[in-house]
């Protein structure tokens, strides 16, 4: 029983609670949701390296497979009413933390790949602050939040292992896109699905795109001219994943035609942003 309740128990989080925590903390939190983390990963993909970031969002869309066929496995139940301060939630389950894991995996990359030690430093005090949140907002208890720093190092560290060895050389590009391609059916099949609960074409076409359309065009050109087209590239991000996620959500078709309409949606989402905007800038000469 003392090991569930350490697992488990949240109630030392009500006497840490202030109104300022509350409000910092939420904050802190919105750095694992799909907007952030599509808008940081855009950003980082047209102000410092297309390629870069394209490794990062292929890492982050494995890792937020994983979590959300696990999530939706277990059916762990999140922790009780009386915790809860975030209401985005929805009606996702608990174990393990996507926070947690997705903090990992981001953040863990970063620090890999720009090999800095400031970057480092605050890359560990983010998936800090942001599994630490889960929890002070009453979402997420420490088994939680436990499990997916533990899943989120694993996945890092296979990316890594795999990264030494140069296993992205074993299949050429069209192979690698046959590859990711059936996987994606291998893994929507074997989904555990039920009500309200199924995995998203949409995301699965992102990921899919991404791979696909990814461009190695960079901007560069002085900050002056650099940092407004970067800005004005992440809003043109922003509106595009506006406009698809509604005409999404309003897709009524039902069955196997209905999730290819997604899954095209999500392609077309990632050629929009990692093709379509840089080829553009590259064609007014802005890069």
């Amino acid at each position: 029983m003392e090991v569930v309740s350490f697992w488990n128990d949240l109630s030392w989080v009500l006497d840490l609670r202030t109104p300022f925590l509350n409000i910092f903390f939420d904050l802190v939190s919105l750095a694992g949701y799909p907007t952030f983390l599509i808008l940081f990963l855009s950003f980082g993909y047209f102000y410092w390296s297309p390629e870069k970031f394209s490794r990062i969002a292929m890492l982050l869309f494995v890792s937020g497979l994983v979590n959300g066929f696990l999530k939706d496995y277990f059916q762990d139940p999140r922790p009780a009413m009386e915790f809860m301060l975030d209401p985005r939630i929805g009606q996702s389950y608990g174990w393990p933390s996507g926070h947690a894991q997705i903090a990992v995996t981001l953040w863990g990359l970063i620090a890999i790949e720009f090999k800095k030690n400031w970057l480092t430093a605050f890359c560990v005090l983010m998936i800090g602050l942001v599994s630490f949140s889960r929890m002070y907002l009453g979402v997420h208890d420490i088994g939680d939040v436990f499990a997916g720093l533990l899943i989120g190092i694993t996945i890092l560290a296979i990316w890594y292992i795999a990264s030494i060895y140069k296993f992205n050389d074993l299949l050429s590009n069209k192979l690698w896109i046959v590859a990711i391609l059936f996987s994606q059916i291998i893994y929507y099949l074997s989904y555990p699905i039920h009500i309200n609960h199924e995995p998203s074409a949409w995301f699965l076409g992102v990921m899919f795109g991404w791979y696909v359309f990814a461009s190695k065009i960079e901007i560069n050109k002085p900050e002056f001219v650099k940092i407004p087209v970067v800005l004005i590239s992440t809003v043109l991000v922003f509106i595009t994943m506006i406009a698809i996620s509604n005409i999404n959500e309003a897709i009524t078709i039902q069955g196997i035609s209905g999730v290819l309409a997604s899954y095209v949606l999500g392609i077309t989402f990632s050629f929009i942003v990692t093709w379509l905007i840089p080829n553009t800038w590259t064609k007014l000469k802005l890069v």
